[in-house]
């Protein structure tokens, strides 16, 4: 499939407009110079630029935003403030410019744990608690270590979550709300029991008039794509649902919810010292869940728009993110998706598209929320469905069937499966640790040349078919020698067939090791060959070492047996490195 470019750090601007921006002088706007923003003309033309892609969001968001605080064992509100102040910190801080924050779904267990257990008002503390832990993991640079998740569980992930989403909101597409208003309760036995439930209670029209907007909406993005269709569907929505209300919206699933603010106050939690101790334990995984999500979400903006995340960046964002969320009464939050849901041009996403977002919250459910809880649950569903439809990543599913490549796509499946029903930091952890073992044993390969000379006549091994000029500084040996080189690192990954190959050699009056063209090497690699040395020695040969340059001596000095070496080495020149 071709790709098009696309410049994404930017807003593309305009031939005729380029002059308002171009010419403009670096001012007193460098508190937000992240924002691309000069002045105020800057400022006013990114505005214009992305509020279509802000407000979308805001409006696609909200079905998830509002069960994700009632699903936390507290309040829907609580969800709202937290979507509230994530997209704020996201718009300035955010490492990525292509993902949306708002409260985490892959937490909402633990959530519902704590509260369950201490009430509605250790939630923020948590939150808070979690922040901190996530910046320290950012210190650690363990956030570093999402470079090397594979493509394949990232993909499964969303598509995962694509399926998880289907199935807890598909009580919406009937017109019902068992899944939001049973929190806590499992009222089906499987998936087959439940359907069925939800066909003889639901109402049909309202599946009818929910596949009406999925399809209006798809329609039109496939038309016109910059046009900002869930807008309109949500208009619809309003107009339809304060005219001729009905019990079937939002209003009757939360009640009369609003954005609402409450400050922690820590001295009224009364909180014993194994309480805390407690709460810390559960928020150890609260905060690594919420990195892994957070990072998975941003290496996949990462792969859609090809533009390089700024991983440190990014997880100093969540962690400050969830630290002011705890203060003003939120639940732990993070990137919780790539903004493939939005009907806009890729070009108009960008941190301003996540201050809009914020703005736009504000609007719909802090100003305006009497009338946008009356949005009938058909129109909701049917945002969802276009949700659910775009959230997983089809074109990379169906590069994989193209080309052949049949085991990864059953291993992203298979990650999407574990990710549904077990959490996506098992799936995360297991696909990751899948993905190692295949990368251990391909590196575990022991790359070497090992040349023989008997008598003085060089002659190769099987493992050298050709003649090759000698780079090394050879001793001056009288008798028989077997020169082993080594290549490219030396890692506790592949020492040990470094030491079956060197076990094998044919015997020879002297061992030369070369580590001229050795690029790194770990300390269990040299513990182990300084085992190896030290038997060989001991079996009376005699060894000599080249190729070796001052900072790999010193780091093999650490070794007692090396220090031991190269000491009495020193006055017999026997260490002929560079």
């Amino acid at each position: 499939m071709n790709k098009t470019p696309l410049l994404i750090e930017m807003a593309q601007i305009k031939e005729e407009e380029s002059h308002k921006i171009s010419g403009v002088r670096q001012s007193k706007f460098s508190i937000v110079s992240r924002l691309s923003v000069q002045d105020l003309q800057s400022a006013w033309y990114y505005i214009q630029e992305t509020w279509k892609s802000g407000m979308s969001q805001a409006a696609l968001n909200m079905p998830f935003v509002l069960a994700l605080g009632a699903n936390s064992g507290v309040s829907a509100a609580m969800g709202l403030t937290t979507a509230f102040i994530a997209a704020f910190v996201n718009g300035f801080f955010s490492g990525s410019n292509h993902s949306i924050y708002m409260p985490s779904w892959t937490i909402t267990g633990w959530n519902y744990v704590l509260t369950q257990q201490y009430g509605i008002q250790i939630l923020p503390l948590a939150t808070f608690v979690s922040g901190l832990m996530i910046y320290l993991i950012s210190l650690f640079k363990w956030h570093q270590l999402s470079d090397y998740i594979p493509q394949y569980v990232i993909e499964g992930f969303y598509l995962g979550s694509g399926f998880l989403f289907l199935i807890l909101y598909s009580d919406y597409i009937f017109g019902i709300t068992d899944n939001h208003t049973n929190v806590g309760q499992k009222l089906y036995s499987n998936l087959i029991e439940m359907y069925i439930s939800y066909y003889e209670r639901g109402d049909l029209y309202n599946v009818l008039y929910t596949f009406l907007i999925f399809m209006f909406l798809q329609f039109g993005y496939k038309f016109h794509r910059p046009f900002p269709w869930v807008l309109l569907t949500t208009s619809f929505g309003l107009l339809i649902g304060n005219l001729y209300p009905t019990e079937q919206c939002l209003r009757y699933v939360y009640g009369n919810t609003r954005l609402q603010f409450n400050f922690l106050q820590i001295n009224e939690l009364n909180l014993g010292f194994e309480s805390i101790l407690e709460i810390i334990q559960l928020c150890i995984p609260i905060a690594i869940c919420v990195t892994i999500q957070n990072l998975l979400c941003a290496r996949g903006a990462q792969s859609l728009t090809e533009v390089k995340c700024d991983y440190d960046q990014e997880t100093f964002c969540v962690s400050f993110a969830n630290v002011i969320s705890g203060l003003v009464g939120g639940i732990p939050c993070c990137a919780s998706s790539r903004m493939y849901t939005l009907n806009i041009r890729l070009r108009d996403i960008n941190k301003w598209s996540s201050i809009i977002n914020a703005c736009s919250i504000f609007i719909f459910y802090g100003i305006a929320s009497q009338f946008f809880m009356n949005i009938p649950l058909y129109v909701i569903a049917g945002q969802i469905l276009l949700v659910v439809y775009q959230f997983p990543p089809w074109n990379y599913l169906i590069k994989l069937y193209q080309t052949k490549r049949r085991l990864t796509l059953f291993k992203c499946i298979l990650i999407s499966w574990i990710c549904y029903n077990y959490g996506v930091m098992y799936s995360t952890i297991i696909g990751c640790l899948h993905s190692l073992f295949l990368f251990a044993q391909k590196m575990s390969g022991a790359a070497s040349e090992i040349i023989v000379n008997t008598d003085h006549d060089h002659r190769r091994s099987s493992y050298i078919e050709k003649e090759q000029h000698f780079e090394d500084d050879l001793p001056k040996v009288d008798g028989s020698y077997t020169l082993y080189r080594f290549s490219g690192s030396i890692n506790y990954i592949n020492i040990n067939n470094h030491i079956n190959q060197i076990k094998q050699l044919a015997f020879t009056d002297y061992i030369i090791f070369s580590f001229r063209y050795v690029s790194v090497f770990d300390e269990q690699a040299i513990d182990k060959l300084a085992i190896m040395i030290e038997n060989l020695m001991k079996s009376q040969h005699e060894i000599y070492l080249t190729g070796l340059h001052k900072t790999m001596i010193e780091e093999m000095e650490y070794n007692s047996f090396f220090k031991e070496f190269f000491i009495l080495c020193h006055d017999k020149v026997k260490t002929l490195g560079q």
